[in-house]
């Protein structure tokens, strides 16, 4: 009955990434930018280590020097000087570039913080749960999920607007199969489609989470706790896409009548608790994997090119983190752990 389900939910990365591609490329690839008004030798080499040490606190020396360097009195006196002194310069001091005015503009707030609230440094208001934005951004997915569903399958269709809605709903919740695990659906359906359906409300939980957005693939408590809470909600989401007001048991009355299968050669209603289970524990494996394939692949290949059609191409790699992004509106390519852009130019001037 729903053997098409899962390409269709394997193929909805791409189609929404195809979709919003004009969109896309219309976003910046960071929240905001530095004025390069000094020579290339001077902004790389003071900045070209900004963006090219270890993850997720790579960038914590070179930034909070940025941020220093104003307030130091010899140099805010004295710029021209400090540029031509040979004295070395001290740790936590970049000499600011000629030309720059006094105030530069603010350079990863939103980094700054988020791993400041994820070393327990920083605590309050600006490290809680971006609830209203994250819960905008899962009701998002969830109507490209259910449309994709009544779009592309006439039984949903069917038994959605034939009958009761509210009776069918409560008929195919009183006759979910909790205690079977098989639910009949292809293997690919299971195993691949309800993965990354997983993994991309993980996302959704960590890009408004302040205390993991920022966090790169790492050994450490900050990470793993960051990566179980959004295990947390992709578990709950996963519940809801089953039985819940919005869900296969609502549009398309999954589990209200049982059908012969074919293809397993039994009836079944078409339910089983293999999706509540998969959806979020193979959705945390697929999820951690893209995090390793960004820091060791992605994070390489996308100093080739700041081509946007290039950008966009390679984060096939990384398909539920790019349909991540465009649900809150960003490039598929946007990093809250770094700038994209900035990292390409560094890579480049450093001779990587």
């Amino acid at each position: 009955m729903f053997r098409r389900r899962g390409v269709a939910r394997l193929l909805s990365c791409v189609w929404v990434l195809v979709a919003f591609t004009p969109a896309a490329f219309g976003q910046s690839s960071a929240a905001s930018r530095l004025p390069v008004l000094a020579s290339e030798e001077d902004f790389n080499s003071a900045r070209g280590e900004l963006f090219l040490a270890s993850p997720s606190s790579f960038a914590v020396s070179s930034i909070e020097a940025l941020g220093d360097s104003d307030s130091d009195s010899d140099l805010k006196s004295n710029p021209d000087s400090a540029l031509t002194s040979s004295d070395p310069i001290p740790i936590g001091k970049v000499r600011p570039f000629p030309g720059l005015p006094d105030t530069l503009p603010p350079v990863g707030d939103r980094f700054h913080i988020s791993q400041d609230c994820a070393a327990g440094a920083l605590s309050g208001k600006n490290c809680k749960f971006h609830w209203w934005p994250a819960l905008g951004e899962q009701v998002e997915d969830l109507v490209v999920e259910t449309s994709w569903n009544l779009a592309q399958n006439s039984w949903v269709r069917y038994n959605t607007f034939h009958g009761n809605f509210w009776h069918n709903y409560w008929l195919s919740v009183e006759g979910f199969r909790f205690n079977r695990w098989c639910d009949n659906n292809p293997v690919y359906d299971d195993y691949v489609g309800h993965p990354m359906m997983g993994a991309i409300s993980m996302d959704i939980f960590i890009q408004n989470d302040p205390r993991g957005m920022s966090l790169e693939l790492e050994n450490s408590r900050a990470y793993w706790h960051s990566r179980l809470r959004a295990l947390l909600w992709s578990t709950v989401y996963s519940a809801e896409w089953k039985v819940g007001p919005v869900s296969e048991a609502s549009f398309g009355a999954t589990g209200r009548d049982l059908y012969f299968d074919k293809s397993s050669n039994r009836f079944t209603n078409g339910t089983g608790s293999v999706g509540l289970v998969v959806t979020p524990a193979l959705g945390w494996v697929w999820s951690v994997g893209e995090d390793l394939i960004d820091q060791h692949i992605i994070r390489r290949i996308e100093t080739k090119s700041s081509n946007p059609l290039y950008l966009f191409s390679i984060q096939f790699l990384n398909p539920c983190r790019g349909f991540s992004n465009l649900l809150r509106f960003k490039a598929p390519w946007y990093r809250d752990s770094r700038d994209v852009s900035r990292f390409r130019i560094n890579a480049n001037n450093s001779g990587d």
